[in-house]
Order: structure tokens, then sequence, then C-alpha cells
């Protein structure tokens, strides 16, 4: 179901359709593509259950955080206030706690620039993972997960990006192996949902990107994950072939900046799920000392 079709069922009003929208949303690659359904169900009056607007308007404080500038939190706020409006009285009393939270602050999306350490390869790193996340810094962690541009592309708890995953589950989606091999090797084995495509036109010019948006006759082409602003417009007219990338769109050497126990934070970190309480973390960082 495409962003148009759902923009006609919830104009029909259609059975279940908020929670296949929803359902959407969550697995949508780009926070464009999120929003357009977001927008599609701002508008819908019925069939929605308690939950479902609940996990509706959650989502706003995920989007604050989603690149765009000023014009991009106006068009956000007016959203939410038009789905505000659907809601009888009843509603609105019950998830007022959520339509008044207020979004986490931004992440350090990056930090200052760092020297390489070391060209990581698996090897060298798999055969620490069995005993070295153990007493690990969740806030150290959580600093080089910003350091490392995680931040820029890829959601973690209520902080980050939507280019590439949400990583908030990946403690139990990955053994730590083979997340650490994914972080190493990216093209190893890339999903379809996050696939680039490579864009010949009949000029000879080659994109490769993944396409957010289709617009009459333009293809919108993110052409780099840690610059989700920086798109290419293609006139479909002049394109001779599209192909699938086997290249995944998130770079290589992410950890070569790191040493050995920085990257054992970071996958500590990754692993947890944000929980600070994991048995991973055994290190009193300064935020855990605090009053």
């Amino acid at each position: 179901m495409n962003a148009e079709l759902c923009n006609l069922l919830v104009y029909l009003e259609a059975p279940g359709i908020a929670a296949k929208t929803l359902a959407q949303m969550e697995k949508a690659p780009t926070q464009e593509e999120q929003m357009e359904y977001a927008r599609a169900l701002r508008v819908l009056t019925t069939g929605w259950t308690m939950p479902e607007r609940s996990e509706y308007f959650s989502w706003f404080l995920k989007a604050a955080n989603f690149k765009g500038g000023n014009s991009l939190r106006g068009f956000l706020t007016k959203m939410k206030s038009d789905a505000v409006a659907t809601l009888s009285p009843k509603d609105q009393a019950q998830l007022q706690a959520i339509l008044d939270a207020r979004p986490a602050a931004p992440a350090p999306i990056a930090g200052k620039p760092r020297t390489l350490v070391k060209k990581w390869k698996l090897d060298d790193l798999a055969p620490q993972l069995a005993e070295g996340l153990k007493n690990r810094d969740f806030d150290r962690g959580r600093r080089l997960f910003g350091e490392a541009n995680c931040f820029t592309c890829h959601r973690f708890t209520t902080e980050g990006g939507a280019q590439g995953p949400d990583l908030t589950g990946a403690g139990g989606r990955f053994n730590p192996r083979d997340l650490l091999e994914s972080i190493i090797t990216p093209s190893k084995e890339v999903s379809d949902q996050y696939q680039a495509i490579v864009i010949e036109q009949n000029d000879g010019k080659v994109v490769t990107g993944r396409i957010v948006n289709y617009n009459n006759d333009t293809m919108i082409v993110m052409t780099n994950m840690l610059d989700p602003n920086g798109l290419v417009n293609v006139n479909a007219k002049n394109v001779a072939s599209i192909e699938k990338s086997n290249t995944s769109m998130m770079p290589e050497g992410l950890l070569d900046t790191l040493d050995q126990d920085e990257v054992l934070d970071l996958m500590a970190y990754l692993l947890s799920r944000g929980e600070r309480s994991s048995t991973m973390f055994g290190v009193k960082t300064a935020e855990a000392k605090s009053p």
C-alpha cells in the first residue's frame, strides 16, 4: 500500500485502515514516507482503537527530531493540530499526557573529527565479544553512537534519523557477532527495504541512491545517507535504465576511528535497547552518579 492508495482508503474510511497505515509508517525507510502516511491519517475520524491513537500521536515525538528546519516543524505542528481536531473530548482527555509530552532533546549527531585508529576487520573484534561485553560504559556508548555518525541515519529509542533501520531492537534481532559484521561489512547483506538503485540517464550520467519521492516526471533521489537533505532530481523521461545496487548506502569504516574498548562500549549500547540497567553495563558513569 503506497501513500496515494492510503489517502483514498482513509477517505473511504476503510475498515482497519488505521492499523494498516501505522504498520506502513513503521516500515517506511525515510522520514518523507513516514510523513506521507501520517498526513493521510490526520483526518481519519473513525475506526481507531486507543492504542492506535497513542501510537500515532507518539510518532510526533519521534518526528520532532527529523531533519528539515523550521518549515518542517511548522508542517508537523499543523498536521498534529489537524489530528487533534478529530478527537472527541473523551479521547483527548485519555491522550492528554501524550499530546502534552515534549520530545527528547536531539542527540549529538556528530562529535569532533577523530583520527584513524585501525581498519577493523571482523576477525579482530569478534573474539572479544564473549567476555568483552561486560562492565561496559553506557554513556560512552551513547556518545560514540553520535561520534560514529550513527544517529544521522538511525533511530535509537527516541533519538536519531530515519534514513536507515531503527536500531532500538537490534539486540533482539542480532547476536553480537552478526551485529558487528553488519557494521564492518554493511554490503554483505542489504535489506530490500533500504537497497539503493543505480539510475543511468540517456546522457550517460549515473545517479546512485534511494528514491524518496516521485512527483510527476521527477524522481527525487537521496544519494548520501549522511546528508539526507542533499537530494538530486532526475527527470524520469531521461532515464535509460534502473538497476538495484549491491552496495549498501551505509559507508564502511565507521568503527575505524574507535579503539577496541570504544567499539565494545558502542556494541553494548546497541545491544542494550537503550536500557541502562542492562547487565552489560557495570561502570558508574557521570550521569549515573548524578543526584
